[in-house]
């Protein structure tokens, strides 16, 4: 097969049914551990006049963004289907393809897209997200690869 390969020591993960490691693109680094952390707490304590110290109160988890590294290949296509033109028209490709089917908005409920966070171990974790932004960074000169990065907002604070 042409294109990426990946190890899933870290686990795995889909959005909104679009495998985020596969041979046209892959997570890097701690993208997925990153998904393992818990969510941010919101909340104040309140202040009261003339007196030491504050009135604790409940915090409640809140939404958290998550910015994942992924590796655009213009290698092959999603399904390892070797690029039969031009690198660089592959990796076109693959990013039209991340574009429309995983980060362009969805008109559909709250506009969120559903994770599916494999763990290792195999366990499944599910929780919608939003995804925010794909952005390009360093990339090769042949259209080989470019590094990217996917934001995305997961809105309870963590995939559970």
């Amino acid at each position: 097969m042409a294109g990426l390969t990946w190890t899933t020591t870290a686990g795995d993960l889909t959005i909104g049914g679009v495998a985020m490691n596969c041979a046209g693109w892959k997570l890097t680094g701690d993208s997925l551990m990153r998904l393992w952390m818990p969510a941010p707490q919101r909340g104040d304590d309140r202040i009261v006049p003339g007196a030491s110290g504050v009135v604790a109160l409940q915090r409640r988890n809140t939404s958290r963004a998550v910015s994942l590294d992924l590796l655009i290949s213009g290698l092959a296509d999603r399904n390892g289907v070797a690029a039969t033109g031009s690198y660089a028209a592959q990796l076109y490709t693959n990013i039209v393809y991340l574009r429309d089917n995983v980060v362009a908005p969805t008109s559909t409920g709250d506009g969120t897209r559903s994770a599916v966070l494999t763990i290792p171990g195999g366990t499944t974790l599910t929780e919608p997200v939003h995804v925010l932004s794909l952005e390009t960074g360093e990339v090769s000169l042949d259209g080989r690869w470019v590094r990217a990065v996917l934001g995305i907002s997961i809105p309870s604070g963590r995939i559970q």
